[in-house]
């Protein structure tokens, strides 16, 4: 059996588009995909604007299932690889640095009515589907990947890029 890969998502999906417990696979680019080019040129916001460098890419492959379970209710199991190249300034020099994330993260959405329960709280991961996983919440039968995606990728930036020649010259 051949599995159908789409090439399109919107930034925000409804849940019950998704069978239980039937995978959906997604291969986007920033080239396709307006709201993944958006989190590409936010990564180039610190450059100058007179900075000379490389288009940069990135590429997301996605896996959604919906899956039901007696704790956590209806909720959505988001598994995601993400493949980003992009330049962010030196710390030192300011001269833009090629960078390149190879990330996979997996998130579980659950019914917002579960994050007023006291056994998430405080929590940002939960258990579902077999693993620990992120935790994120769907509002109104809306899944935000972009949101999710968004804050998988900053939170992998490095604060403080440098060049290895001004390592070595520190």
């Amino acid at each position: 059996m051949t599995t159908k890969i789409n090439t399109q998502i919107d930034a925000q999906v409804p849940i019950n588009k998704y069978s239980h417990d039937i995978i959906e696979e997604y291969e986007l680019s920033n080239e396709k995909t307006p709201w993944l080019q958006g989190i590409l040129d936010e990564l180039h916001e610190q450059l100058d604007k007179e900075d000379v460098y490389p288009a940069g890419s990135l590429h997301l492959k996605l896996k959604i299932s919906r899956k039901k379970n007696p704790l956590i209710g209806d909720h959505l199991v988001v598994r995601a690889e993400i493949d980003a190249k992009y330049h962010l300034p030196c710390g030192l020099t300011l001269v833009p640095l090629p960078q390149h994330m190879d990330h996979k993260v997996n998130a579980a959405f659950l019914h917002d009515s579960q994050e007023k329960q006291p056994e998430y709280a405080e929590s940002t991961t939960v258990f579902a589907d077999g693993e620990e996983m992120e935790l994120y919440f769907y509002r109104k039968g809306l899944a935000d990947i972009m949101e999710f995606i968004h804050e998988q990728i900053f939170l992998e930036v490095p604060a403080f890029p440098r060049s290895e020649r001004t390592e070595e010259e520190a």
